[in-house]
């Protein structure tokens, strides 16, 4: 059995997380989530994987253990990415989109459902009640697909059950691919035509299958590698002996952690960080290699990227890029103020790459900050804002807004004098 990863695409709705690389090449763990994939891949009944990247051709250079590597030199949607791994594939084979660490838990249910029914074509399904949102099948009285409606309302829709980024699929498709020609859904409408011609077969799930399609699903990837791991701290880590290192830890090689500081799992500290005097790391947190976090410095459920630093503050449910900089009390809030009926409301954040607002889903949502920022002293940042790459803010900043690439933004204070 192949497996196609499609990865290529300008990931837009990931921004700023992927100003400088794809959304797939962002690091949790210590490694690309899309690294977690193919390793997982390797565990199941999977012979050659084949990856379809973008023209830059950057995950061939972070990614290890692929087979093949192919180009989709422009975005034009995942019927034309496919097709350009067309030459490589007969037979059946796996279709995932770039993180699905959890597929080994599907793949064989797919695998055996095609080999039970003799079918060309099996998806995952699993409930929804937002149907607008996705692509929602329709049922023979079999129980087999025979139609997929892309994001009906809610009225209209088929079912319930929603397609996530699995499927096993034949060769024998790419002639619908050609009959539907290239356009914005090919691969749905293609997916369309041969259920009509013969009813596809569903492995249906009631676990949501994590998939990295906005800046915050990062934190339900992180938990679920977290879960997979065993506390681990390496021999070669330099921690102060009033530390306190509490639950699933993992600290690599050349980690120093400081006098008092706490670290509360599940927890990763990558290689050659620091953790500083009375920093609290806690619940859910990816400290990437050569990051520094600072002297009584707070961050729970956040990722931070490679070579970044956190002079003190609280940070809390953000994502921090590459080679950023936080100077000294920044303070990110991640809850809104209670609304008129007393409850917290969830958190909406304005894309930076889209220029539109997308409900999050979330109640706790700190801030999604790029590559290469520069933030001063005593600065305030508001929940769900993200923060371009190679920006500076000044210092005592209230950040209640986007702030694009490579502008700055400052409070300019007035001095006084008697």
């Amino acid at each position: 059995m192949k497996a196609v990863i499609l990865a290529a695409g300008e990931s837009s709705r990931f921004k700023p997380l992927s100003d400088n690389h794809h959304k797939s090449l962002n690091m949790v763990l210590g490694k690309p989530i899309l690294q977690h994939t193919v390793e997982r891949l390797r565990e199941v009944d999977v012979d050659e994987i084949i990856i379809v990247q973008g023209p830059e051709e950057d995950i061939e250079e972070q990614v290890e253990g692929a087979d093949k590597f192919v180009v989709q030199e422009e975005p034009n949607g995942m019927g034309d990415a496919l097709n350009q791994a067309r030459d490589h594939l007969e037979g059946n084979f796996l279709i995932l989109t770039p993180y699905r660490a959890n597929a080994l838990e599907f793949l064989e249910s797919m695998i055996n459902k095609s080999e039970h029914d003799d079918s060309d074509t099996v998806l995952v399904s699993t409930p929804t009640e937002t149907p607008e949102k996705y692509g929602v099948l329709e049922f023979n009285e079999e129980g087999k697909a025979v139609d997929l409606v892309e994001k009906p309302s809610r009225d209209e829709a088929p079912s319930n059950m929603k397609v996530t980024g699995l499927y096993l699929l034949n060769d024998a498709f790419f002639a619908y691919l050609d009959e539907v020609g290239q356009k914005e859904y090919q691969y749905e409408e293609a997916l369309s035509l041969q259920m009509d011609d013969k009813a596809a077969s569903v492995v249906k799930i009631d676990k949501e299958t994590n998939s990295i399609k906005y800046p915050w699903d990062l934190f339900a990837v992180l938990e679920e590698l977290l879960e997979c791991e065993e506390a681990q701290i390496s021999d070669d880590a330099s921690i102060a002996d009033s530390a306190e290192i509490i639950g699933k830890v993992i600290i690599e090689e050349g980690v120093k952690v400081y006098e008092n500081a706490v670290i509360k799992g599940p927890a990763y500290i990558g290689e050659g960080s620091t953790i500083g005097n009375n920093a609290v790391v806690r619940d859910n947190v990816s400290v990437e290699k050569m990051c520094t976090i600072g002297a009584n410095t707070e961050i729970k459920n956040s990722i931070v990227q490679p070579n970044s630093s956190i002079h003190s503050g609280f940070i809390g449910d953000s994502v921090i890029g590459s080679n950023t900089k936080i100077g000294a009390g920044v303070t990110v809030a991640n809850r809104r103020f209670r609304d008129d009926s007393n409850m917290r409301p969830e958190i909406s954040s304005d894309l930076i790459g889209k220029n539109y607002v997308k409900d999050t889903g979330r109640k706790f949502l700190g801030a999604i900050i790029g590559d290469n920022v520069d933030i001063g002293v005593d600065v305030s940042i508001m929940p769900g804002v993200q923060i371009g790459s190679n920006s500076t803010v000044g210092p005592k900043t209230l950040v209640a807004e986007n702030v694009k690439n490579s502008e700055k933004v400052y409070h300019k204070p007035e001095l006084n004098r008697k």
